[in-house]
């Protein structure tokens, strides 16, 4: 009998068919409300999250490959108030915070700015302290889109369509039910950037475990950023207080 010959590209779909698992069907997809609460419980539940109170958290910034290194404080308020400062030796600070209505931003490149558009709804959503437990509130819907695997960790993919016009992703540990990415569409002053985020290393302050490593992806460069310490309550209302800059700009209406 003579023998059959398949061609190459025949036989490649063959063996990709053949040794490729089919993708998950929707309803094989556990419900992102089911994730969500999980997530909320291993963090520390949904009234500790909540709970209305300062934070000042501390650390430190990198960007390994041109070697820049800096000092990361971060302020949450109890009205969502929000001021991030990064200070980088012979650099300067970098600034940037939300007032509960006014989003800003100085840095050495662009100067002083009042936020707008999808840049100040993104401050607006991460300021929100509903976002610590995914409220369903604050999104037109969410859904569980697939799976991806981070740093050799399978995880639940969930895609956020929000309110604000935004859609981002999150990925959820199958394991700890906590969550170890994210990927977000980031408007600045460039234009629209794609930014990963790997997400490790939680530890408990308080009664809320927080994520201790956040590495960044956005347009080839890689961004660290480690949290030390989160202290609750210490934080004096005149310290969100936007720079003189900012405040003319306010002033100007913009």
């Amino acid at each position: 009998m003579r023998s059959i010959r398949i061609p190459a590209s025949v036989a490649l779909v063959l063996a990709l068919a053949l040794t490729t698992p089919p993708p998950l069907a929707a309803q094989d997809l556990p419900p992102a409300e089911e994730i969500i609460d999980r997530y909320v419980e291993a963090i520390g539940g949904r009234e500790a999250a909540l709970t209305p109170v300062s934070t000042r958290t501390t650390g430190s910034f990198s960007m390994p490959a041109m070697g820049v290194t800096g000092d990361l404080v971060l302020l949450t308020g109890e009205e969502n108030e929000m001021v991030t400062r990064v200070t980088v030796p012979g650099m300067g600070e970098l600034l940037s915070g939300y007032t509960g209505e006014v989003g800003w931003s100085v840095d050495p490149l662009t100067g002083a700015r009042l936020l707008d558009g999808l840049e100040l709804a993104a401050m607006e959503d991460q300021a929100d302290r509903r976002y610590l437990v995914r409220d369903p509130a604050l999104f037109e819907r969410f859904e569980t889109v697939g799976e991806e695997a981070y740093g050799g960790e399978a995880c639940w993919e969930i895609e956020y369509v929000w309110r604000s016009g935004r859609t981002s992703r999150e990925c959820y540990s199958k394991e700890s039910g906590l969550v170890i990415a994210a990927v977000t569409t980031q408007a600045s002053p460039m234009g629209s950037i794609e930014v990963v985020t790997e997400i490790s290393e939680y530890r408990r302050f308080g009664e809320i475990l927080v994520p201790t490593s956040m590495r960044q992806n956005a347009m080839g460069q890689e961004q660290v950023m480690t949290i030390e310490t989160v202290e609750f309550g210490t934080v004096e209302a005149a310290e969100f207080e936007p720079p003189a800059a900012i405040r003319t700009l306010i002033n100007a209406g913009g």
